[in-house]
Order: C-alpha cells, then structure tokens, then sequence
C-alpha cells in the first residue's frame, strides 16, 4: 500500500512539471496597429423648394423667397459654398440671390472636430417692371459643395 501512495505522489511531481514547461514562455513580439479615417462629409435632405411672396403676384418689384434644410455630416473641418444662376424662363430672368444660414454662399464649420447639423439655404427673387419679365414658371439649379480645409 505504501508504494501505491509513493506512485501517486511521483506521477502528480511529473504532470505538475510538465504543465509548467509547456506554460513557460519562450518568445514574444509586438506590433503596433495603425489606421487612418479619410476625410468624408455628406450632404442630405435638400430638397427642391419653391419661391413665393407677400406682395401682389406679379407686380413691379414683388420679393419671392423660399428656403429648404438640409444635414451636414463631416468628421472634419470642411467648407460649404453655394451656388446659384438667376430664375429664368427662356430668355427671360429674374435676379437672384442665395444665402447659406443667412450668412452669405459660404459656411465654414469648426476648426479640428466633427459636425452633424441642420443648415438652411435659401432663395430670393425680385421683379423688376411689370413688363421686364413674361408671366409663367421661372427656375434655377443650386449646387452645394462640399471641401475639406
């Protein structure tokens, strides 16, 4: 019975030793791991809008305006800048001008951060004579652009 106690002892000695031999640690190297986020924003949600006014249809100097929002989205410091041709219908246009956030056709956002907000842009239109400009629909493209600074 004694032997059978000694066994016991040696075989646990030998598994213990074996065990920590394969743990040991032998080698080890490191890495770093990099990436690098591109510059990326988005325009969304601009919509077409139409321009109306307050003052009798039609008549000499009538002021028509309208606006839309839309989102900026940017994981950088970027610069919108609008642009925008007078109304026209054929030969005949009607002065124009745009605005961004009512601060003129350009808005920076914050240096070194994000952004994700609403803007609003918006149009106005003024008549001139009664006769410098035949009655019907008038429209114009606006391009919003979108750079990194």
């Amino acid at each position: 019975m004694k032997s059978f106690t000694i066994l016991t002892a040696s075989s646990i000695l030998i598994a213990a030793s074996l065990g920590t031999a394969h743990a040991a640690t032998l080698d080890s190297d490191s890495a770093n791991v990099t990436m690098d986020v591109a510059k990326f924003a988005s325009l969304t949600n601009l919509d077409d809008f139409v321009l109306t006014t307050t003052d009798p249809d039609g008549s000499a100097g009538a002021v028509y305006t309208g606006s839309d929002n839309f989102n900026l989205e940017s994981n950088t410091q970027v610069r919108v800048s609008l642009s925008g041709a007078n109304m026209s219908n054929g030969s005949d246009s009607i002065a124009t001008t745009y605005s961004i956030d009512s601060s003129g056709l350009i808005i920076d956002t914050a240096v070194d951060s994000v952004h994700n907000a609403s803007h609003s842009v918006s149009a106005a239109a003024t008549l001139g004579d009664i006769s410098a400009q035949k009655a019907g629909g008038y429209a114009s493209v606006i391009t919003l652009t979108v750079s990194s600074l």
